[in-house]
């Protein structure tokens, strides 16, 4: 695989962003680079990530006395269940540590992100109290609002981070769509004449599906599409490429139906007026293509943002390897222990 490494150097440093003076051992469970990891955070990714470990168990298994201290092929479930948490600690840390330095965000504790958390709760309860819209859960519990927090971070960090360090040639994009061909070819493919008549009020919608169905009708009966556009100026017209390599079309959301809709047409198949996100809506096929493949500048700019992410996933990847692990004073055992068994 391709694979783009530039700036390196410049944009991933391993060391910490806390504070020289470490917090108090006996509220830790352990350090990263300096950063103190409290007795809260681990408990919450330890009993994230219990499930994880227990299912690999059978029932007799799990229900054993003292299930997670005893080895089994070698290992022992709390030793997963250990090795799991700080996996994720670092890269969550390695993310914390580089946006930081990038100032993307302020150093912050764990103690700091739950006070957030609980500002984002009353913020959005206000919001539904305004009947406002609210985007995402309307609250947020310590677990589901960590794991947010962190992909928003990390998504932020990436798009500050890129510009300057992951500067991919149309080379290195080229390289890959070579090397991963078959990876853009499709089942179905459909260019379409598509155009949308929105409405606002019950009058309006009979108006439009009236206006529609004329549409419809002149579709059928003429490939001249500037001759259809002059006949209809009202009406803002697309021509589209769609196929089912993209999920947007083919897999869910708002393009569902019209992905639906258009897979069925023949050349020259004209659809009947149809409602779709309060609009109605027309569509003409005026070619279809089976087993195709999409053309490099159809991908460039997919492979292209596709290998700088997997830039910035990599300069991640090295600041966690990197980090010093350092133990606090509250062992990761105890906390595992008192959690799994709660």
């Amino acid at each position: 695989m391709t694979a783009v490494f530039i700036g390196a150097a410049a944009g991933c440093s391993s060391g910490g962003s806390a504070a020289d003076e470490k917090q108090n051992p006996d509220e830790t469970v352990l350090y990263l680079d300096g950063d103190a990891v409290t007795e809260d955070e681990y408990a919450l990714l330890a009993a994230e990530y219990r499930n994880q470990v227990t299912m690999q168990y059978s029932t007799d298994q799990v229900n054993a006395d003292d299930f997670w201290q005893t080895e089994i092929d070698g290992e022992t479930p709390l030793s997963q269940l250990e090795e799991m948490i700080l996996d994720q600690l670092k890269y969550n840390y390695a993310v914390k540590h580089l946006a930081v330095e990038a100032d993307v965000t302020e150093d912050y504790s764990y103690a700091e992100l739950q006070e957030n958390r609980e500002g984002e709760n009353q913020e959005r309860s206000g919001q539904l109290e305004n009947d406002e819209t609210v985007y995402g859960l309307t609250s947020y519990d310590d677990s589901n609002y960590y794991s947010y927090w962190y992909s928003n971070l990390e998504t932020q960090w990436k798009n500050s981070w890129i510009p300057d360090n992951a500067d991919v040639t149309e080379s290195d994009c080229r390289d890959y769509y070579d090397e991963h061909e078959d990876a853009y070819t499709y089942d179905t493919g459909v260019t379409v004449i598509y155009a949308e008549l929105p409405y606002n009020s019950e009058s309006e919608r009979g108006e439009m599906q009236n206006t529609a169905l004329s549409l419809s009708r002149a579709l059928e009966t003429s490939d001249d599409i500037k001759e259809i556009e002059a006949a209809f100026p009202e009406i803002e017209f697309e021509k589209l490429e769609l196929n089912d390599f993209d999920t947007q079309e083919g897999m869910s959301g708002v393009y569902a139906l019209r992905w639906e809709k258009a897979s069925q047409l023949e050349e020259g198949q004209v659809t009947a007026p149809y409602e779709d996100n309060g609009t109605v809506c027309v569509m003409k096929c005026i070619g279809r293509t089976e087993n195709g493949k999409l053309e490099f500048d159809d991908v460039k700019s997919r492979i292209e943002r596709m290998l700088q992410v997997e830039a910035a996933d990599q300069c991640i990847s090295e600041t966690a390897e990197k980090m010093k692990v350092e133990n606090g004073g509250i062992s990761a055992e105890s906390v595992i222990l008192k959690t799994v068994n709660n």
